[in-house]
């Protein structure tokens, strides 16, 4: 059979190698060997310059090849930034500013005594930081000969020593007299009234104390704020007692709060904390002397 490839040409190897037959096209010195199952091997001068059919074709497919990969694969950060500029940013939800609180600081500029100090109360001791600012006071006036207004103090109550801030209303609505364990010393009972901010009446057959001279300090809260010095209270400690307070009532701890606030003794300030107090009046130049 004409071109045809007989078996025993396979078997005696004069046929080509099964590789041969498998390939199209074999390049050899410039020259084009066609092989074909059904028809002669010919042979076809090429030139170089000129590529083949098949030659063409495997360019082409590799071309597009190469450029469908470079599309897909390339600018990876631009295809994001495009999806970026597509993709609505949300807006930035709006935050409500909380009003800032403002605390009383007008004392500070009022502190311009020669010699200051600041007494520290984080307990009611009975009254004792009255007694140590007001001998403070005499002492200095003694000792240096300081006058009325050389001398300064300022008094904070905080912690357990915040009932003293409060005034007499407050004192006999929730009987702190009882819940401190203070008498009044006019009475004998339980005091319904605060009896550090004035001095209490003398009993009725006690004898008659003889009034105190003219310009002497005096123990009592009323005399400190009417005479140039300053009375400051821990908010903080007035909240906790509030919620004492509610709990022992069955109040409400903001409204008894609220009261306790418009209740403070003539002359007191709330500040933030009493410890804070503390600090801001040395930073006024006042000394530091704990009395409780």
């Amino acid at each position: 059979m004409n071109g045809a490839v007989r078996e025993s040409d396979w078997q005696n190897g004069r046929a080509g190698t099964k590789s041969d037959l498998c390939d199209d096209t074999v390049e050899r010195s410039g020259m084009l060997r066609i092989v074909s199952p059904s028809a002669d091997v010919t042979r076809v001068s090429t030139s170089p310059d000129r590529p083949t059919p098949r030659r063409e074709f495997i360019g082409q497919i590799t071309a597009s090849a190469i450029v469908l990969a470079t599309g897909a694969c390339a600018h990876p950060a631009a295809a994001g930034e495009t999806a970026a500029a597509v993709t609505p940013t949300p807006a930035p939800r709006a935050q409500t500013a909380q009003a800032p609180v403002h605390w009383d600081d007008s004392w500070f500029g009022r502190l311009t005594a020669k010699h200051k100090a600041i007494f520290d109360s984080p307990a009611i001791d009975d009254g004792l930081v009255l007694s140590h600012a007001t001998g403070y006071i005499q002492g200095m006036r003694d000792a240096l000969a300081a006058g009325p207004n050389d001398v300064q103090t300022v008094i904070v109550i905080r912690h357990q020593g915040i009932p003293m801030a409060f005034n007499d209303v407050i004192w006999e609505k929730y009987k702190l007299g009882e819940a401190t364990k203070i008498k009044d010393s006019s009475t004998g009972e339980w005091a319904l009234r605060n009896p550090y901010f004035q001095p209490s009446p003398p009993r009725d057959n006690a004898r008659q104390r003889p009034a105190p001279a003219p310009g002497r300090p005096q123990s009592n809260l009323a005399w400190f704020a009417a005479n140039g010095h300053i009375l400051l209270g821990c908010d903080r400690a007035t909240h906790g007692y509030a919620g004492t307070l509610a709990g022992k009532t069955g109040g409400n701890s903001q409204a008894i709060y609220d009261e306790l606030k418009a209740n403070v003794v003539t002359g007191l300030i709330l500040q933030p904390t009493g410890v804070y107090a503390v600090h801001r009046a040395q930073e006024a130049g006042c000394t530091f002397i704990k009395s409780t």
